[in-house]
């Protein structure tokens, strides 16, 4: 089969051995998959990864054969797939539930080959059925949907959690902003692209700030917020650049969700976080079944959200337009 593969160096189409499941895995078609800024970071060498490894894990497709402990029924299914698998289901984490934090987890297209491949060999217990009202492009959102709510799941909302500020308005950002909308907050979007600021205005944010233009935007969030700084700042821009401003919006005793994952080492002042008391918050994989009910129920749309298809042959232009194009929100590889 065609697969993408990342030799340490370039990602290149190779042909490689067709994944045969095991006997409690599912085999997939790969029809659309999504590039994460996770694959950049992978590329980059910010992120470790094996060597030859097949990036994506952004994914959607069909069941087209299972192995002998799996259900029959799977086959011919519209499907996506979580991305921690190897879970032992034995460990302190697993004990408690908290499987996408298994100490034996490998993470696909991370850890192991991912769907940037015409087909893609996993576990039976990761798969979701995706709704037919629901296209293979857009199931791409899916996982990074459940990452956006996974950050109110780790970061419950009190009385006095009224604004949220969010940095950053790529794919990830674009979802937060639906997310919390549906939660009941107003919202101060920030980026440099004039182009996301309007879509995240469309999703509902009250207010939006060039982050380019801006000279102190600490000071703009304080005065649309009596003076305070939001109660919530969340991070999603994977620019450690920006973290200085993003923590400075944080009112005293806020909330601080740090969301993106850039790879890189990076200072933080660890003072301001202290004196002003902030509480900080960090998450990751989310709950699959709630962000395909919020899609299959249009709570949240994706669809303005696609900024380019490309076919796997031509994945090499396809992330040198995401990684070049600052407007680029998301970008789909069909199969």
């Amino acid at each position: 089969m065609k697969a993408a593969v990342f030799d340490g160096k370039e990602i290149k189409i190779k042909e490689v051995p067709k994944p045969h499941p095991t006997i409690t895995q599912a085999l997939i078609r790969v029809k659309a998959a999504g590039i994460c800024g996770t694959d950049i970071a992978i590329m980059k060498g910010n992120l470790p990864a094996p060597a030859n490894l097949i990036l994506g894990h952004e994914f959607a497709g069909e069941v087209v054969e299972v192995g002998n402990e799996v259900d029959s029924s799977w086959i011919g299914k519209k499907v996506t797939s979580e991305i921690n698998s190897n879970i032992d289901f034995d460990c302190f984490y697993c004990k408690r539930e908290i499987f996408t934090q298994c100490i034996s987890r490998k993470a696909l297209g991370i850890d192991i080959d991912g769907a940037f491949a015409e087909f893609i060999a996993v576990e039976s217990y990761l798969l979701h059925e995706v709704p037919e009202s629901i296209s293979y492009e857009e199931a791409t959102f899916i996982e990074p949907l459940a990452a956006a709510f996974q950050t109110f799941e780790m970061m419950p909302l009190e009385a006095d959690d009224n604004v949220a500020a969010i940095f950053g308005l790529g794919k990830l950002g674009q979802l937060l902003i639906q997310v919390a909308k549906l939660k009941g907050l107003e919202l101060v979007a920030v980026d440099g692209s004039e182009k996301k600021l309007a879509l995240a205005k469309k999703f509902g944010a009250s207010h939006v700030i060039n982050r380019i233009e801006a000279k102190d935007i600490p000071q703009i969030i304080q005065d649309l917020t009596n003076g305070l700084g939001a109660d919530i700042v969340i991070d999603s821009s994977g620019n450690p650049d920006a973290l200085k401003d993003i923590i400075s919006s944080c009112r005293i005793r806020g909330k601080l969700h740090i969301k993106s994952t850039h790879g890189l080492a990076t200072p933080i002042n660890l003072t301001d976080i202290v004196v002003r008391e902030l509480t900080l918050y960090s998450s990751r994989c989310g709950p699959f079944e709630k962000a395909i009910g919020a899609l299959k129920s249009r709570k949240i749309h994706v669809k303005e959200l696609i900024s380019d298809v490309y076919q796997l042959s031509e994945i090499k232009e396809a992330f040198t337009s995401y990684e070049k194009n600052r407007e680029n929100i998301k970008t789909i590889i069909k199969i």
